[in-house]
């Protein structure tokens, strides 16, 4: 009977190990399909705290305060071709729509006064498309006339000196004092509205592939914390991650990054990182400390898997860039260990007839966490 005794035991101390591991599971969020707006399905988004904008494929701008459960025209209806969105931003209390089509007008600002939005009016700028901004506590920056810079909410621009680089630039970010732009894989930043520009490119053009592949463009940066991550192509679908802890005087790359399919979006959000590749095979992912990455990918089919944009509200990570529909997920929770937590104790009761009748009944009781 001691053997008996023993094997009993040994199935007690399992079916107990089984139970806190089941019961400490919390259930995985699965990407979800969100509602489109009535006119055209979501080409840009963007978000304000839980308030989230839109701009559709027909170029209108919606707005919704319920996670996208419902969307309603911002304003009133723009006065544009029922095709394309090139640019939504937001500064203070103004939304910027641009579609670059045809002969213009293609610059548009939507105010927030005491009523509510609206209405849509031109921008005094409309002799070309101003198709990137980003923005710090002050001022905006637009790609006009090289770099220009605008205090007034896009009622006028000037002209700042631009990096010593030939070619298209790319504005990046504006953040922590400093304006990033790229030419290529070069990377530069201001801190003095262009009177002084660095090169802070280090390794982002060298750690990353050989021949036949070399380091092409920038395709993402954002601000993590007190960290900068950016997003370097090195063409053929593969990209590196690199991370800056001093506003981008120097970088690591992200060795730990578990796939090389180049990342087109990043995201953070209560100090998670949150990374989209443009493959379907590879999707999404997520970390808390750079270094273990989770696969964030669930829910989505193979063709759902490519991301364009990250938007994170305060409950809900967005993303675009699937093949027809924009999608949700529940914001990864770091107290969800605390919160749930392991019973202390537990109470298994005698078995009957005993475990090794055909059928057999264990009783058990925990407490509620």
């Amino acid at each position: 009977m001691r053997v008996g005794d023993h094997t009993i035991r040994t199935l007690a101390v399992s079916l107990a190990v089984f139970l806190l591991i089941f019961l400490k599971e919390p259930a995985l969020a699965q990407w979800e399909v969100i509602n489109q707006p009535d006119m055209g399905t979501i080409s840009l988004i963007l978000e304000e705290g839980n308030e989230l904008f839109a701009a559709t494929n027909q170029a209108q701008v919606y707005s919704t305060v319920d996670q996208s459960e419902t969307w309603h025209f911002l304003a009133d209806t723009l006065d544009t071709q029922p095709y394309g969105a090139d640019l939504l931003f937001k500064k203070s209390n103004v939304v910027f729509f641009t579609q670059n089509v045809g002969g213009g007008p293609f610059n548009y600002r939507c105010l927030l006064g005491f009523a509510g939005w609206g209405p849509w009016v031109t921008l005094p700028h409309q002799t070309s498309a101003l198709i990137s901004m980003v923005a710090n506590e002050s001022l905006i920056f637009t790609l006009l006339n090289g770099i220009s810079i605008s205090s007034d909410l896009g009622e006028t621009w000037t002209a700042i000196p631009e990096p010593p680089i030939t070619g298209y630039i790319q504005l990046l970010l504006a953040a922590n004092n400093y304006l990033y732009v790229n030419h290529g894989c070069q990377v530069f930043r201001t801190g003095d509205l262009g009177a002084t520009w660095e090169d802070i490119t280090g390794i982002l053009d060298e750690e990353g592939y050989g021949d036949p592949y070399s380091c092409t463009t920038v395709l993402a940066m954002a601000s993590h914390g007190n960290q900068l991550i950016i997003s370097m192509y090195w063409g053929g679908g593969l990209g590196k991650l690199f991370v800056s802890d001093n506003d981008g005087a120097t970088w690591s790359v992200l060795d730990d990054f578990p796939v090389e399919h180049n990342v087109t979006a990043i995201a953070s959000k209560n100090s998670v990182l949150y990374a989209g590749t443009a493959s379907s095979v590879s999707g999404l992912f997520y970390t808390v400390d750079l270094v273990n990455w989770n696969d964030f990918s669930s829910g989505l089919q193979s063709y759902d898997r490519s991301v364009g944009q990250l938007v994170p509200t305060d409950e809900y990570l967005f993303k675009t860039g699937s093949s027809v529909n924009s999608h949700r997920i529940s914001l990864v929770d770091l107290s969800v260990d605390e919160a749930v937590g392991l019973p202390d104790v537990f109470s298994l009761h005698q078995n009957y007839p005993n475990p090794f009748n055909p059928t057999t009944t264990i009783k058990f009781s925990i407490p509620h966490t």
